[in-house]
């Protein structure tokens, strides 16, 4: 550009040189009219243009061809003679402009050549970024992932002073120190390093592994204390020492990639949906988590779909390694005492890619999915096989076949969206106890009891459902319902079935320990009750999700210890000033919760209280999370317990329970 300046520059200096050059001289008009007014005043004085006069004589006659020519030949000699230089100014102006039109084009074929360079530059920079990317996966064997978490708890009246039910159980365990009405209070600090490292041998083969370190220790748990008043009384307030920790391997699979599709086998773990039936156990504050020993098949894509058959094997029964190990691993003993799950995934999931292209063009992002399980077991090894006598003997034959489907519907557009979950246990059981018994020992009444099925219909569900507000989708306002099929006629939830109640005596088989089912006014038991005198009850339908599935802090997570027999309603706001990145925001930053949720039984034989009502609670929190992934929460419950959780022997009303739970973790 700076040379285009300085030729027009140039060019221009030129043409008005050359301008200049050719133009013809121009005497005043105020003297031409003069001289022919007064033809003697054109002629200068002899006296003083004497040496002017004859200087122009003399050049008047060296110009013309002889001396002898007439004086009338002057003015023709003196008219000017044409030039090389006389151009056409138009002519000169064309090409100028030709000139300066040249070289602007030529300037503009550099700059188009010197941005398409660019160009390929950069799209060869970013293509070697991707590629660079791609071959760090593919040569990084060892990829490791994980969290580590530390999380603190404090209660206060988690029992809600209402005393035991008439069983001698508590909502809650402990404190147990002093009189219940002075010590009210419970806290602990617990700490899990979860190691998830993935080992991709090739860029098809792939191998995962969980093992959790310290998992969920209580920290201050096992301290070495030397003896300082007695060897029989250690202080522990002196110990500087904690007993070994232990590493628990919980999931080990692979994954090999194929042309006809995806092949995984191992232990692994398993979710679907929101999480009501199968759930990991993966997220930052969960303690659980499903986990199955499986071989599983997904075929290429079909129209957006993607099918996956699974093959579970649940139990082995009997199994032994040999008298002394001499077999070297271990060996089933029979077949018929196995138990095993057949499942059909079929699904239709966006990637999240796809998600956010949908998102951002303003269209529904429709994702659904249902599964099917199928689970069989016809016999059951009740008892160890090295506890002597005869195994034929210690077998059940459950005949026990159930069905578990499960649908998954999940809607998104723009600021908006609803997930839905609804699942079902259906099946039954052909025994719970043994087929075989002693006459003697057993009487024909009795093994007719033993010998009974015992059916399932149980259904569960969960509805979430949330907007986006304010800039970068900062706040939330959320809703959620969730409501599990509860037993009418049978007493307490049914979320600790093992429970001694104090209900009615139930027939036991000789060598096993008589038991009760669960009676009025307990807070947990069996749902069985297969005494003669109370009628029985030999159906299981309470439903119960899945304990990683997190709702509260007080109710469902610590008294109950998962939503069954019951429904809620939990509406909730959150705010993050940053933003959110669906909303282009930043995930990092503080963000406050509040959330209120109203719990109601569906039969009031299953409450303690023997009424539907169960409470109302509010959770209330802040977490922060950095950009190099540190996360910090602490959050408060407070609990509201209504009639339902009243004790009814003796009368007395629930008070209110607080709890308190800080987290730190840094997950990678």
């Amino acid at each position: 550009m700076l040379r285009l300046l300085c030729l027009a520059a140039a060019l221009n200096l030129a043409a008005g040189s050359a301008l200049a050059q050719t133009a013809p001289a121009k005497q005043p008009p105020a003297k031409a009219k003069k001289a022919k007014k007064d033809p003697a005043a054109a002629t200068p004085p002899t006296s003083t243009k004497t040496g002017e006069q004859g200087t122009t004589a003399a050049h008047a006659q060296a110009d013309t061809p002889s001396a002898g020519t007439s004086t009338s030949a002057a003015p023709a000699a003196a008219a000017p003679t044409p030039t090389p230089r006389a151009l056409d100014q138009e002519e000169f102006r064309r090409q100028v402009m030709e000139e300066v039109r040249r070289e602007l084009q030529r300037m503009k074929d550099e700059v188009k050549q010197e941005t398409a360079w660019v160009e390929q530059d950069s799209q060869a920079r970013v293509q070697d970024s991707e590629a660079v990317d791609s071959l760090k996966q593919r040569v990084n064997l060892f990829q490791p992932h994980g969290y580590v978490r530390m999380r603190g708890e404090f209660f206060y009246n988690m029992r809600l002073s209402r005393g035991s039910d008439p069983a001698g159980f508590y909502l809650f365990p402990g404190p147990f120190i002093g009189t219940p009405d002075s010590n009210k209070s419970q806290s602990d600090v617990n700490f899990r390093f979860r190691f998830e490292p993935t080992l991709a041998v090739s860029e098809d083969l792939s191998i995962y592994f969980q093992a959790d370190i310290l998992d969920n220790i209580l920290l201050g748990s096992s301290p070495v204390t030397d003896a300082y008043l007695d060897p029989f009384t250690p202080v522990s307030l002196l110990a500087a020492r904690h007993g070994a920790g232990a590493v628990d391997v919980k999931r080990v699979w692979a994954k090999v990639n194929t042309q006809l599709g995806e092949l995984v086998f191992g232990r692994m773990g398993y979710h679907w949906g929101l999480g009501v039936l199968h759930n990991d156990g993966n997220c930052l504050d969960c303690d659980y988590g499903d986990t199955y020993d499986r071989i599983a098949f997904s075929p290429r894509e079909i129209k957006g779909h993607r099918f996956s058959l699974m093959f579970d094997i649940i139990a082995k029964g009997a199994s032994t390694t040999g008298e002394k190990g001499e077999l070297g691993r271990t060996v089933d003993l029979d077949t018929l005492d196995d138990g095993y799950r057949l499942g059909l995934e079929i699904t239709h999931v966006d990637t999240p890619e796809e998600v956010k292209r949908k998102l951002d063009a303003n269209k529904w992002v429709i994702n659904y999915g249902v599964v099917g399980d199928y689970r069989t077991q016809p016999w059951d090894t009740v008892v160890p096989v090295n506890s002597g006598g005869s195994l034929r003997s210690q077998v059940v034959q459950r005949q026990a076949k159930f069905y578990q489907p499960d649908g998954y519907l999940s809607l998104k557009r723009k600021k908006w969206r609803f997930d839905l979950e609804l699942a079902f246990n259906i099946g039954n059981v052909g025994t719970h106890q043994q087929t075989e018994f002693d006459p003697s020992t057993v009487t024909a009444e009795v093994a007719s009891l033993l010998t009974k099925p015992v059916s399932f219909f149980q259904v569960g569900g969960a509805m979430q459902t949330d907007i986006a507000l304010l800039s970068a989708d900062a706040l939330l306002f959320g809703l959620e319902f969730g409501a599990a099929s509860g037993d009418k006629g049978a007493y307490g939830f049914g979320a600790r079935p093992w429970r001694n109640g104090s209900g009615a005596p139930q027939a036991a088989a000789p060598g096993q320990q008589p038991w009760n089912a669960a009676g009025r006014g307990d807070i947990d038991g069996g749902h069985l009750n297969f005494s003669s005198t109370s009628g029985g009850h030999t159906r299981i339908n309470n439903f119960m999700f899945n304990r990683s599935f997190n709702v509260d802090m007080i109710l469902f997570r610590n008294l109950i210890t998962t939503v069954t027999s019951a429904w809620y309603l939990k509406p909730s706001i959150r705010y993050r000033p940053t933003g959110r990145k669906t909303g282009g925001g930043d995930d990092t930053g503080f963000e406050v919760l509040f959330a209120a949720i109203y719990s109601q039984a569906w039969y009031p034989e299953n409450t303690p209280g023997l009424a539907k009502s169960l409470g109302l609670e509010f959770n209330v929190g802040i977490t922060y999370d950095t950009s190099d992934r540190l996360h910090a929460g602490l959050a408060y419950g407070l609990l509201l317990p209504f009639d339902g959780l009243r004790n009814t022997l003796p009368p007395l009303s629930p008070s209110v329970a607080h709890a308190m739970r800080m987290i730190l973790a840094i997950p990678f």
